[in-house]
């Protein structure tokens, strides 16, 4: 002997049911008074218990599926054979809107059907202002996952939602960082002069290092680092960093190869014919110089690291650096 599980009607003018979950599964022993399943409909969500024991059998719908009321849903069944031999002789109906019937079903429910009995009902609420809306299962469930309501909507999914919409939710990849550029154009007279003389006193100090040393101190002045942090300034065109360059002196520069954290990163392509880089893919603020007779200097950063206007004074304060270098470094 077997008993129908059908579609209840669990209020006023409804017409269909959304199968929230099935808290059974199919070949589980069901009990009298057990829960079969949660339904849910745009008023509330409410777990359907049965009077009737048996093997549960012939589920016709899916997790998500709209099932119009008085629909036969599953069944219990009396053995566990007849169960399994039902599982695989008619698939589950996949979560397809199902067009709502045009009468409402009035009449009581077949005696040989489940009784439905359901638990007090969790009404939604409703609201005007732009709140989002959602079941209570639908809230449950996204609380469980760790799932930002939020974040659904900004999916395209219409509200109000059901636990199905929660379940199906793919977050969205997480974008990539904000990041932001700012340019200047310098004149390098006066830092090349200083090339010069450091190499006549004997200083084997590179272009590259020089600039460390200066933006380092930009750095710290301008208070886009903590005055009293380490700073790794890092020359990505040759995979090597300095540790705190501006406190280091001009012949205590000592170059590390294994990775680090770096603060800043640093591209010297002066006197060469690039003209234009952008760097994604290093530290949260990098910094290239172009040019010849005149040096464009690009700042790229990202806009979690320093603001816009922590950007622009660290530029201001290098072009004050390049025009009077020495100064700068005593």
């Amino acid at each position: 002997m077997s008993f129908d599980i059908i579609m209840p009607v669990l209020g006023m003018n409804q017409d269909t049911g959304i199968i929230a979950q099935w808290l059974k599964q199919p070949g589980e022993w069901v009990s009298s008074g057990d829960a079969v399943l949660s339904v849910e409909t745009d008023k509330a969500v409410q777990d359907i218990e049965t009077r009737h024991e048996g093997y549960l059998s012939h589920v016709k719908y899916e997790e998500g599926a709209e099932v119009p009321v008085g629909d036969v849903i599953a069944q219990l069944t009396a053995t566990p054979e007849e169960s399994a031999a039902s599982a695989s002789a008619a698939p589950a109906v996949s979560a397809a809107p199902v067009p709502a019937v045009e009468k409402p079903v009035a009449a009581p429910a077949p005696i040989a059907a489940v009784a439905d009995v359901p638990k007090a009902p969790v009404p939604i609420q409703q609201s005007s202002t732009g709140k989002i809306l959602a079941s209570p299962k639908a809230k449950a469930l996204a609380s469980e996952r760790n799932i930002a309501l939020a974040d659904i909507a900004s999916s395209g999914i219409a509200q109000p939602f059901h636990a199905h919409d929660v379940v199906n939710y793919v977050p969205m990849k997480a974008t990539a960082k904000s990041r932001s550029k700012v340019s200047v154009k310098v004149a390098p007279e006066a830092l090349v002069a200083m090339e010069q003389w450091l190499g006549t006193e004997g200083f084997t100090i590179t272009r590259a290092e020089l600039l460390a040393v200066m933006t380092a101190g930009a750095l710290r002045l301008t208070q886009a680092i903590e005055s009293d942090s380490d700073c790794y300034v890092t020359l990505a065109a040759d995979e090597t960093s300095i540790l705190n360059p501006d406190r280091a002196g001009l012949s205590g520069i000592e170059l590390i190869t294994s990775a680090v954290d770096s603060t800043v990163s640093l591209w010297d392509f002066t006197d060469s014919p690039i003209a234009s880089f952008s760097d994604d893919n290093h530290s949260g603020i990098s910094i290239a110089f172009f040019g010849t007779s005149e040096w464009t200097v690009d700042l790229n950063y990202d806009s979690e690291v320093i603001n816009a206007k922590q950007a622009v004074a660290l530029l201001s304060e290098l072009v004050l650096r390049f025009s009077q270098p020495l100064r700068q470094l005593l």
